[in-house]
């Protein structure tokens, strides 16, 4: 019921009609003719009516949209601008091309926008106010710059997206690649950058995504990454990063190993051989990560036991040790896992969506289950 009523409610936010807003809303208006002018009072009324009056609305739909170029800011934040915006003056201009209106870039002056005359004259106070908060975005230094007009990410950008919701109560979709979505049982490996603290995420479809570890596409969305050659996403059974060398490592169900990039996975070392504990197969493995301080490969394995040692020699420095996971969760559910050797954490991903950290052997010590989000 409770989504129906949501349903309905964002069909209300483009469908309802608009009561104007107070008379102490005012705007300076220049060089626009009465008729223009005219519109532009009436767009700028259902541009604050909307603000104020549909702000739980906007953020449900801007919660729903996959965003680029976003400052890691959220759903609520964004919004926030709208009913926060101080539009001090509207002028009237002759655009050039396809431009419908322009922000003012200085900060002293962001409150000064100028739309195009042909553009106001053509549409409907409605589809003005929604270019209005669109404006009200870069006014904010929320732009897109590196997804400008005519760019496969143009309609993912923040301004973009609120001008959708604005208008539709519905985002635009993602174009791809990889999905908009983190689905943790779709992934085939984790990486944990210990330097600046970037999450990695491959996924079985061949993209790969980085974020904190609860937001997983936080600082990067999905792009396509490529294996050693001959080999498949389901050849994988671990992933690891170090970050010091900047060598992401990914082992492969035949015994061999490669290194590269986080998107291209033998850049900088093709496949060699690599050796478990004795006993061990690569079907044992549940999750593989390197902790960068020390240069050392962990390894979990079905058994409820973890061994460390070089990427060629998995129990180089540590033979087989037992663990525990979150209570509740056996190897099994494991989706992947990472190391940040700065912090001392180690990060296990559940395949119901989950992360927690811990210890190598204790693996919620510190922190317990938490539901991880796409997080754009």
């Amino acid at each position: 019921m409770k989504h129906v009523m949501s349903l309905f409610a964002l069909a209300m936010l483009f469908s309802s009609p608009v009561q104007h807003a107070t008379a102490q809303d005012k705007v300076k208006i220049r060089s626009c003719s009465p008729e223009l002018k005219s519109k532009i009072i009436d767009a700028f009324q259902e541009f604050k009516f909307i603000a104020r009056r549909k702000k739980n609305e906007l953020i449900t739909c801007m919660d729903k949209a996959y965003l680029v170029e976003h400052g890691r800011q959220s759903p609520s934040k964004i919004v926030g601008y709208l009913d926060r915006a101080k539009i001090t003056k509207i002028k009237c201009r002759n655009l050039s091309g396809s431009t419908n209106a322009s922000a003012h870039r200085v900060y002293a002056k962001r409150g000064v926008f100028e739309m195009d005359r042909d553009f106001i004259r053509d549409n409907s106070p409605r589809r003005i106010a929604s270019v209005m908060a669109h404006e009200t975005m870069h006014n904010n230094g929320l732009n897109h710059r590196a997804n400008d007009f005519g760019s496969i990410y143009y309609k993912n950008t923040v301004p973009e997206q609120i001008e959708a919701c604005y208008l539709t109560g519905k985002p635009n979709p993602w174009p791809g690649p990889g999905k908009d979505k983190y689905v943790a049982k779709d992934m085939v490996g984790f990486a944990l950058d210990g330097e600046n603290n970037y999450n990695f995420a491959w996924s079985k479809d061949g993209t790969v995504t980085a974020g904190s570890s609860a937001r997983i596409h936080n600082y990067r969305h999905p792009y396509k990454y490529n294996l050693a050659p001959g080999y498949q996403p389901s050849d994988v059974v671990g992933m690891a990063l170090d970050g010091e060398n900047n060598m992401v490592f990914a082992w492969y169900r035949d015994g061999y190993v490669s290194a590269g990039s986080s998107n291209d996975l033998d850049s900088k070392r093709s496949k060699y051989r690599y050796s478990l504990p004795s006993g061990y197969e690569p079907s044992d493995i549940v999750g593989m990560a390197m902790d960068g301080e020390n240069n050392w490969s962990f390894v979990w394995y079905k058994n409820g036991y973890v061994s460390a040692g070089s990427s060629d020699d998995l129990d180089k420095h540590r033979k087989p040790y037992k663990y525990t996971l979150a209570p509740g969760y056996t190897p099994a559910d494991v989706a992947g896992m990472g190391v940040d050797g700065e912090n001392n954490l180690n990060f296990v991903w559940y395949k119901d969506g989950f992360v927690s950290a811990g210890t190598s052997d204790d693996l919620d010590k510190h922190r317990p289950p938490k539901r991880v989000i796409t997080g754009r």
